[in-house]
């Protein structure tokens, strides 16, 4: 065989396209970004947190697939772990809850980083270390059923570490088929689009 005029060499293979499974990992948040209600075109104001695992066999897993993405297809691929806090609005339906949930997924980074006390500084949180807990989702993207990860709720990371973290409840939004319909599966991480933006840095 003749050799190719164009540069060539072997190369490692970087993991692709796979992310870590569902479970509870101990992450750093490696940016911090907050979107306004009036600004952003958003359904609430909201932080978005973008983490990666830092400990045990996936740690940097979610950068190296972000970078991996990047190199192979260029500037329009997403971040895959971006994890959203809803800032509730006092009368507005759903209130109670999305308190909650800001209550304790902020208690977790408390409790995570001794000495740390949120005082409403959206940008204090990056570099802070949490626990993730991370589910499946199923999905429907161009007529085809797909799954990927995404992170369901911060945990302590002593929780993480100890074994402690119930299993988050996978989602599902997957378009309803008639029986006629062909099933067509594919595993793939990166083709959905919805609610994931490229990266702040």
């Amino acid at each position: 065989m003749k050799k190719p005029s164009f540069a060539f060499e072997t190369k490692k293979r970087t993991g692709g396209n796979e992310l870590p499974p569902k479970g509870a990992y101990v992450a750093e948040i490696q940016a911090v970004r907050y979107l306004s209600k009036e600004k952003d075109n958003v359904p609430r104001d909201r932080i978005e947190l973008f983490m990666d695992i830092i400990e045990g066999e996936y740690a940097g897993r979610f950068r190296q697939v972000y970078d991996d993405q990047k190199e192979r297809f260029g500037e329009n691929v997403t971040y895959k772990a971006i994890f959203r806090m809803s800032i509730p609005v006092e009368g507005e339906e759903n209130y109670d809850s999305i308190l909650n949930s800001l209550q304790s997924n902020l208690w977790c980074v408390e409790q995570s980083n001794p000495g740390y006390h949120w005082a409403w500084d959206e940008k204090t949180l990056k570099g802070k270390k949490v626990g993730i807990s991370l589910r499946k989702r199923f999905y429907t993207y161009n007529g085809k059923d797909r799954e990927t990860v995404e992170i369901a709720r911060l945990e302590t990371i002593d929780d993480v570490r100890n074994g402690k973290c119930r299993p988050a409840k996978d989602r599902d939004q997957r378009e309803k088929k008639d029986d006629t319909a062909e099933d067509s599966t594919d595993g793939s991480n990166f083709t959905d689009v919805s609610g994931e933006v490229q990266v702040p840095w």
